[in-house]
């Protein structure tokens, strides 16, 4: 992945912003942050094969991380971080944390410095947005790009982005009154290849952003990770 400033682009994605809008329905083409709600539909046959292929590498990840003595291994990551009054507050500076797995289905990234605003929690095909999505693509191949999650419906793009296999989820919600809201929107770029790191790492989130809409406004804060290396023997 490229090492362009996450809150760089966020300040160009400010410009199409629509994070506070309200719909009764839930909005086709809204944006927030760099993610755009697409048209609901089905997954193309391109599409499914990225889809299968970054659940493969999720569940090796999961499968990996299983075996590990917890809080033993090492990865340095790069960090950013926006809040809603756009300061910014840090940016582009590295830490390093150790995988936790006392629980073998809720994996923990524990920073080993003093860092309190970062991703925590390991996406794995068993987890978040991405569970029941693996789950229908190793039973069809008709599914489709959004579903009703409680009173939330989630939208899920799968692509190829800078060489990675990445997946996007734009998550809105029902207010009181009915009206749907973008609140969210979450990239994640996985590792897939052995052109991008050896295949033990399959499925270990290269690149990761969450915008999360502000209230009252336009604005969104933001949060971005990158994975640069192991520093343990794994």
């Amino acid at each position: 992945m490229k090492k362009t400033s996450l809150l760089l682009l966020v300040v160009v994605a400010l410009v199409g912003c629509k994070a506070s809008e309200t719909k009764k329905d839930p909005e086709v083409g809204g944006r927030i942050g760099l993610i755009t709600v697409p048209k609901e539909r089905n997954y193309t046959a391109s599409e499914l094969v990225i889809g299968r292929r970054i659940c493969a590498a999720l569940k090796n990840k999961r499968t990996l991380f299983d075996s590990l003595t917890n809080m033993q291994e090492q990865f340095r990551f790069r960090g950013e971080l926006k809040n809603c009054d756009s300061t910014i507050i840090y940016g582009q500076t590295e830490f390093t944390a150790a995988i936790s797995n006392v629980s073998s289905t809720e994996f923990e990234y524990v920073a080993t410095t003093n860092r309190t605003n970062y991703f925590k929690d390991v996406v794995t095909d068993q987890n978040g947005a991405m569970r029941a999505l693996c789950d229908s693509l190793a039973t069809t191949d008709s599914i489709s790009n959004t579903t009703l999650s409680g009173s939330s419906y989630l939208t899920i793009s799968l692509m190829i982005s800078e060489g990675y296999d990445r997946f996007e989820v734009a998550k809105q919600s029902r207010d009181s009154a009915g009206n749907y809201n973008l609140v969210s929107g979450e990239a994640v770029s996985v590792i897939t290849q052995k052109t991008q790191a050896a295949e033990k790492f399959f499925g270990v989130e290269k690149g990761r952003v969450r915008y999360s809409a502000c209230s009252g406004s336009k604005d969104y804060s933001a949060v971005g990770q990158t994975w640069l290396t192991a520093l343990t023997s794994f």
